[in-house]
Order: structure tokens, then sequence, then C-alpha cells
């Protein structure tokens, strides 16, 4: 049994930074286009890890599967977070940060199906129950969010869910400050190329505000870069099972950050089916056996 403060504080410190940074890109995306500000963020993030692995000694070379681990960091946060953003552009924060909230759900149904492991019953009765508070949310949409946005953010949370099962499959052995920057590196790669094929807004014709910069930045080392590493060291800290729990906080902290800092409000549908999605994985997630979670 773990009974370690100190990783509470970890893992509410991550789920502060997850809404916010959520919150931050929305406030950037109403003057950068997706396809510029995911690999903005993503520099500000490899910046970010860069030096935090040159301060601590630690190395990219001779990590086992980098190949496969670079694969993986082109599935999450590059094409992911693309679909994300993208969603982002079309659908209020509010809406984004609850849709995140079935991510560890997901990763439940996809770890029966891929991994054969067994669902309980209140892993099944949850599930139904999250299930029916997302048709709550999606069935009555506010006049600023659009079925396409909607969509392409129900992708990325399963293309985010897909990657935590990929990664539990391999069995990592390599320290995670450098698996991370090799992950954020090539999903940087990735956002590049992107931006090269299909961006449709020159850099030249970008007018963001000097605040929308400073939250673009400050989204990017947020959410790429702190919070991961605060969710890890909270996990080092207390049972998987656990640190899970406290994912369930993120849509709390975005819909906060949400009402504070973008004026966005909840109907009183859209609000009950946030407090049915969130109380049922809080549920899901102090009923999980304690077992190796996969990573965020």
């Amino acid at each position: 049994m773990f009974k370690s403060h100190s990783s509470h504080a970890y893992l509410i410190g991550a789920a502060v930074c997850w809404g916010l940074g959520t919150v931050l890109s929305k406030y950037a995306l109403d003057a950068v286009d997706a396809s510029v500000l995911l690999p903005f963020q993503l520099t500000c993030s490899v910046l970010f890890l860069g030096a935090f692995l040159l301060a601590s000694g630690s190395t990219v070379r001779g990590i086992e599967h980098s190949v496969k681990i670079a694969a993986l960091g082109v599935l999450n946060p590059g094409i992911a977070y693309a679909l994300g953003l993208i969603g982002l552009a079309q659908i209020e924060a509010s809406m984004s940060v609850v849709i995140w909230a079935t991510e560890p759900v997901l990763i439940v149904v996809m770890a029966f199906a891929l991994l054969h492991e067994r669902l309980s019953l209140w892993s099944v009765l949850c599930l139904a129950s999250a299930m029916a508070g997302v048709a709550l949310i999606v069935g009555t949409p506010s006049a600023g969010d659009s079925l396409t946005g909607v969509a392409l953010t129900f992708l990325a949370v399963i293309a985010c869910a897909l990657y935590s099962i990929l990664l539990r499959r391999m069995n990592l052995t390599d320290g995670t400050l450098p698996i991370v920057f090799l992950q954020q590196s090539s999903a940087l790669a990735f956002a590049v190329l992107a931006l090269i094929l299909v961006s449709k807004q020159p850099l030249t014709a970008i007018n963001a505000t000097a605040l929308q910069v400073a939250s673009a930045i400050l989204a990017g080392a947020l959410y790429y870069g702190v919070a991961f590493l605060l969710y890890v060291a909270g996990l080092r800290r207390t049972s998987a099972a656990r640190a899970g729990m406290f994912l369930t906080l993120i849509p709390v902290f975005g819909v906060l950050f949400s009402a504070l800092l973008l004026g966005e409000r909840l109907d009183m549908l859209q609000l009950l089916g946030s407090v049915v999605v969130i109380g049922s994985m809080t549920v899901l997630a102090s009923r999980i056996a304690v077992s190796p979670a996969g990573q965020r």
C-alpha cells in the first residue's frame, strides 16, 4: 500500500497542467491554425525537455526499441494532438476536456479487446454510465460546437488510448525522460512535415497578439512537458490504479479554467453529462485492481 502524500501533489499538478493547457491552446487557436500551433507547441516542449535532459545528464543514445518508440511518438502526440487541435478549433474547450475524460474508459475497453484483460461487472456498468453521459454532452451541442469537431476529438482520444496499449506491450526499461524526448522529437518532425504539406495559413498571415503567443508557448510547455513529468513523478510514488484516478480531475480543471479564462458555460444537459462521465470514471478508477497502467 502506497501512502505518499507527495504523489497526490504531483498528480493534481499534472491534471491542472492538462486542463489549463487545453484552455490556453483554445485561446491561441483563435489566431493560429492548428497545423501551425502543433509544431510550435512541440518545439516549446522539446526545448524544455532537452534542457531538462542536459541538466540531468541523461542521453537518448542506446535506447532500446528506438524506432518503435519514435513511431509511437508520431502516433501520440503527433497524429493524436493534430486531430485534437483541429477538433478543438471547432468546439468549446469545456466540451473538449470532457470528451478527453473518456480516455481511461477507452483504455479499459482496448485492454480487454487487444490484451485480453477481463472486465469486471463494475467496469461494464461504469463504462455504460460514462457513455450515457457522453451521449448527453454530444447530443446537446452548444452553438459553438460542430459534429466534425466532436468526431475529430474522439478520434484523437482513441489514438491516445491505443498509444497507451502499445506502450504497455513494449515493457520499456529505459528512463522516462529520454523516451519522452525521443517521442516528442519524432512528433515534432511529423508536425513540421504536416505543416509543409497541408497548412493553408502562411506564416506571414498569422496575426496573433502577444498574449496569444504567450498562451501558445505556455500551453506547449505545460501540456506536453510539465504535465507528463509531474504525472510520472507521481506514478512512481503510488499505485498505477490510484494515479489513474487523478486523470478524472482533468475535465474538472478544464471546465473551471474555461469558465474563468474564456467565459464558457455548459447548459444543464451538458453539465449533467459531465457529472455522469466524471463520476463514472471516478468509480471505475477506484474499482480497478492495482496493475500497470498505460501512460498518457
